[in-house]
């Protein structure tokens, strides 16, 4: 933890469990080499996002083990990893849109429902960080089509976001928001 910059070995060191202080090191350690390939240096921003100071965009993710990091020279860019979870309809009320509700609630054989929800919330956590809002947005606000190949943006603004979603292995899902031209 040595090669971190003070200011993230006193955060990581904040941490409550053992294991998100190891996930957060490492995460960090990985955006570092990431970003340094393209000799960029990696801080924190205002609001706690990882970010640089050229048009190099960073974003890490890190849940249950899983450490997922990214970088972007053509936008911003965010990423969400999750481990698939049982998903409380509290829960679900609090952070998906009417449609998205909806989509949970459908019919799709041999599809568990907490693999459709982590679907809809690695996306639209992605998208969240992309934007540099994170959870300060209230995520009903924003909705995710989720039908398609790769989840699209609904609503304002939606063509100019891109979308990538896959499950790199069983229970664990990944998706990536990037900027674009519109």
């Amino acid at each position: 933890m040595s090669a971190l910059p003070l200011t993230e070995r006193r955060r990581i060191a904040g941490l409550h469990r053992w294991e998100d202080r190891q996930d957060s090191a490492i995460g960090w350690r990985l955006l570092h080499q990431l970003a340094g390939e393209r000799d960029v240096t990696v801080r924190r921003g205002a609001n706690g996002r990882p970010c640089s100071d050229s048009p190099v965009d960073v974003s890490l993710s890190h849940q249950g083990g899983w450490i997922a990091a990214v970088a972007s020279g053509t936008g911003r860019i965010g990423i969400d990893v999750e481990t698939l979870r049982e998903v409380a309809p509290s829960l679900a009320q609090r952070c998906l849109s009417a449609a998205e509700l909806a989509w949970l609630k459908g019919a799709q054989p041999g599809v568990p429902r907490s693999l459709r929800f982590s679907r809809l919330w690695t996306a639209k956590e992605a998208y969240l960080k992309a934007t540099g809002v994170g959870l300060a947005a209230d995520p009903r606000e924003i909705s995710i089509d989720h039908t398609g190949d790769e989840p699209r943006l609904l609503g304002l603004g939606a063509g100019c976001w891109r979308f990538s979603s896959w499950t790199p292995a069983p229970g664990v899902c990944v998706a990536v928001c990037v900027e674009c031209e519109p």
